[in-house]
């Protein structure tokens, strides 16, 4: 690239990068405004007459936000400068631009295949989608933009969690969020909206019989976006639009990520939404055809789809929300939606990192693939591809559980929940129970039925989680196989070792540290259950093991129940919310902590003391 041409970018992009300055503001207010009219109208806030009113205003927002876009071309002054700089935006732009030219060839106005309402009806549709885009694009650009002012990235990720709870909570307590009869209140409200966001999946309504449409897709949104996490998209948006993520906050992100390496946080981020996208449309295409109503009917075509998308992103996230009050139940001997939700539960308990380790794995290069003469003379000067240890302790250790996980629950409830059913149905429910306990939330049998050696075996898989680094809880897989491999070296008198390499020891003081702030936060909260509900409905009918395995399922952000959680009193509610909320945000807040302790100016001399 000559020196001119290099000027003249240079010169542009301050051009453009001073337009969006000035039209930062109106950008946020419009944002905020179209948005909050949005969310009210489908709320059933305004009345029925302003409907009209309300598609004018979202109409002019939607003007106001693609002026930023019309703007960066003019003093881009060239097309493909401006397109460089508003791609995104303009291919949405044209999207839209698109749809409305036929929507317009379709009208009374032209061809006459819509009427008066159903042109009204489709532009006013056409409209909110466009604006609901460029909203939700424009929003999360000014959460970047806070993100990089705040002093501590940080308290901004564990903020945006609290923050979206209760706009979360704001949203269901709406009118139009519930059904007819159905009067959420809000603490219910907060406790649904909790639950969503830290992806656990414990309910205390029923989201398919008490909430509308639109209260269920409030609840499918918290469950995407917390399943990712804000600062996912935030920093995503920010990269797309050429902004930068900064390295402070880079840094922090790939911490949570167990990406070291500043520079590739950005195409880390790009392969966490290109892959959860996928999985999920991936997912919704196999669940399609499935659905059955309470009578086995098969669902119409619209709900099969809607079903499909719902169960298969509340099964990547690993929250376990179904729209049937018994979750997969009806489902249990259906090996298409065992297989379906269970693939869909492993990979996102598998771990972002993981994932990318695999899709990125050289296979062609491997020594075994060397020795066909057609590859050996393409990879001759390759350097031979290795997995990290950690994607190889994540898939031993997941193989091992689930493994574990299904014999141990079909031999402690072959006679039990699992005693008249015929061998496939057996073997089906097994491995689902097995496998449902890594944070998932589904369950195809009762879990109130389970023997209580089942209930401690399933607290025990709960507690182990799934991997770092993805939308699954838990004290995570890699904590419990590092803990193992110190007992191990400390009867060798070794150092931990994995796959030919040492595991350092401030890894293992960490999961030590993990594993006792865990115990120390569970019996805490078990405790206080104890308490909030010795006088409470629930009282008679749940004992001792049933509180623990409701306060584990809510901190492990797992979403199995006893049937405890509908009939919690206001305290116990409130420590299970709380739960939820530190189960999610906890571990994560604890290892950046630990993992940005200050060097000390001095250390006291060593003195031993007895143990054991």
């Amino acid at each position: 690239m000559s020196e001119t041409a290099v000027i003249h970018r240079l010169f542009t992009s301050e051009r453009v990068e001073a337009w969006r300055a000035r039209y930062f503001w109106p950008n946020a207010v419009v944002a905020i405004l179209g948005l909050a009219s949005f969310l009210l109208f489908h709320g059933k806030l305004f009345p029925a007459a302003w409907e009209p009113l309300v598609a004018i205003f979202q109409s002019l927002c939607l003007l106001v936000l693609i002026g930023e876009t019309v703007g960066v071309y003019a003093v881009a002054r060239r097309l493909r400068d401006g397109w460089e700089h508003a791609g995104p935006d303009t291919i949405a732009l044209l999207v839209g631009v698109f749809l409305g030219l036929a929507l317009f060839f379709f009208s009374h106005w032209v061809t006459g295949v819509l009427d008066d309402e159903g042109t009204f009806t489709a532009f006013a549709y056409l409209t909110q989608a466009g604006l609901l885009g460029f909203v939700g694009s424009r929003l999360l650009r000014l959460f970047s933009f806070i993100t990089r002012l705040a002093s501590a990235p940080l308290m901004v990720f564990v903020g945006s969690f609290l923050v979206l709870i209760l706009i979360g909570a704001g949203l269901l307590l709406l009118p139009g969020a519930h059904k007819p009869g159905v009067n959420p209140t809000p603490m219910n409200a907060l406790f649904m909206s909790t639950s969503a966001t830290c992806v656990t999946g414990l309910t205390v309504l029923d989201i398919g019989r008490d909430f509308t449409r639109f209260g269920q897709l409030v609840i499918l949104t918290l469950i995407q976006i917390g399943g990712l996490g804000i600062m996912t998209f935030a920093a995503f948006f920010s990269l797309l639009f050429g902004r930068g993520t900064g390295v402070r906050d880079a840094s922090a992100f790939g911490e949570m990520i167990n990406v070291d390496f500043v520079g590739r946080v950005g195409r880390m981020i790009a392969w966490i939404l290109g892959l959860t996208f996928s999985i999920e449309l991936a997912g919704t295409l196999a669940l399609y055809g499935n659905w059955v109503d309470e009578a086995g009917t098969a669902l119409p075509a619209g709900e099969q789809l809607y079903y499909s998308a719902f169960h298969s992103i509340s099964a990547f996230c690993n929250a376990g929300f179904s729209l049937h009050g018994d979750s997969l139940v009806r489902y249990a001997g259906s090996w298409p939606m065992v297989l379906s939700i269970s693939s869909l539960v492993v990979l996102g308990g598998l771990g972002f990192t993981v994932m990318t380790d695999l899709l990125t794995y050289r296979f062609w290069a491997h020594p075994l693939a060397r020795r066909v003469p057609f590859l050996r003379r393409r990879v001759r000067n390759q350097a031979i591809p290795r997995l990290t240890v950690q994607t190889k302790m994540v898939l031993v250790a997941t193989g091992l559980l689930l493994f574990a996980g299904t014999a141990g629950f079909y031999a402690l409830e072959y006679n039990n929940t699992l005693r008249d059913l015929g061998w496939g149905d057996q073997l089906a429910r097994a491995f689902f129970g097995g496998m449902t306990p890594r944070t998932a939330g589904f369950n195809t049998v009762d879990v109130a039925n389970m023997k209580p050696a089942s209930k401690y075996f399933t607290i025990l898989l709960m507690m182990v989680g799934a991997s770092p680094g993805s939308t699954g809880g838990g004290l995570k897989t890699t904590t419990f196989a590092l803990m193992f491999l110190a007992l191990v070296a400390t009867f060798r008198g070794r150092s931990p070792e994995a796959f030919r390499r040492r595991i350092p020891e401030g890894l293992i003081r960490k999961s030590l540290v993990m594993l006792v702030l865990v115990l120390v936060l569970v019996n805490m909260a078990t405790m206080a259950m104890m308490i909030t509900e010795a006088d409470g409905a629930a009282a008679a009918r749940h004992g001792f093991e049933n509180v623990t395995f409701e306060v584990v399922s809510a901190f492990c952000t797992v979403g199995l129940s006893t049937g405890l959680t509908p009939e919690l009193t206001f305290g116990g509610k409130l420590i299970i919310i709380a739960t939820m909320f530190v189960g999610r945000v906890g571990p994560l807040t604890l290892v950046l902590a630990i993992g940005s302790r200050r060097a000390q100016k001095f250390e006291y001399p060593d003195e031993a003391v007895m143990i054991g």
